[in-house]
């Protein structure tokens, strides 16, 4: 059942994410593609998390966190961000904006979020952020995954 169900999440296409977050003394990036509208009233969404994942040391119930929607054009900072490179390694390319949220300012869009609520599952937490701002270029060019690639 494991491999035809990783068979079958390898066909769907996947708009890619970097969650970033911190705090007065620690910042975190990472690559997510399982990101999804949870309400729009309130404006929610929700995020699968590996427990294993740096991130969480900093993530908990009312902490800010962005969703960076990537462009076409952003494999680098996603490999980046995925890497076996963690914490600081992860800010040192240009474009990261460190405000109430940190946020990559050339991401095709920011949604900014505010944790509400972690659930723990098998391997993962699922996190449910609350919208609170939204930057959006106007562009609909994400950089997408399927299959192991960029697509």
């Amino acid at each position: 059942m494991k491999n035809e169900f990783l068979e079958v999440l390898r066909t769907l296409k996947q708009t890619v994410f970097i969650l970033s977050a911190g705090d007065k003394t620690e910042r975190h990036a990472m690559t997510v593609s399982s990101v999804t509208s949870l309400s729009v009233e309130p404006p929610s969404i929700m995020v699968a998390i590996n427990k294993n994942a740096g991130i969480n040391s900093i993530l908990s119930e009312d902490t800010n966190f962005c969703l960076n929607l990537l462009s076409s054009s952003q494999q680098e900072i996603s490999n980046i961000c995925s890497g076996s490179e963690e914490g600081e390694e992860r800010f040192n390319n240009e474009g990261w904006v460190s405000e109430n949220s940190i946020y990559l300012e050339s991401a095709q869009s920011n949604i900014f979020c505010k944790v509400k609520k972690i659930i723990p599952f098998s391997s993962h937490f699922i996190m449910i952020g609350e919208v609170t701002k939204i930057i959006h270029s106007g562009k609909m060019d994400p950089l997408v995954y399927q299959n192991g690639k960029y697509d």
